[in-house]
């Protein structure tokens, strides 16, 4: 492998930024409470679809 290549990867993999631990857990938790806000918000439109006679959602029971 050319000497410039190795030189160009390793500039190229020192400047990636890392992330503390800190900064890690609270990128985890910040994912884990968007994933429930989003599972808690298909939740409640599907049970408010499915309750409401109305809809207009067409369930078909065959």
């Amino acid at each position: 492998m050319p000497a410039s290549r190795k030189k160009t990867e390793y500039h190229v993999a020192s400047r990636v930024q890392r992330l503390d631990r800190r900064q890690e857990c609270r990128f985890m938790l910040a994912l884990i409470m968007l994933m429930g806000f989003a599972t808690i918000s298909v939740l409640a439109t599907t049970r408010e679809a499915l309750s409401d006679p109305q809809s207009s959602v067409l369930l078909d029971h065959r």
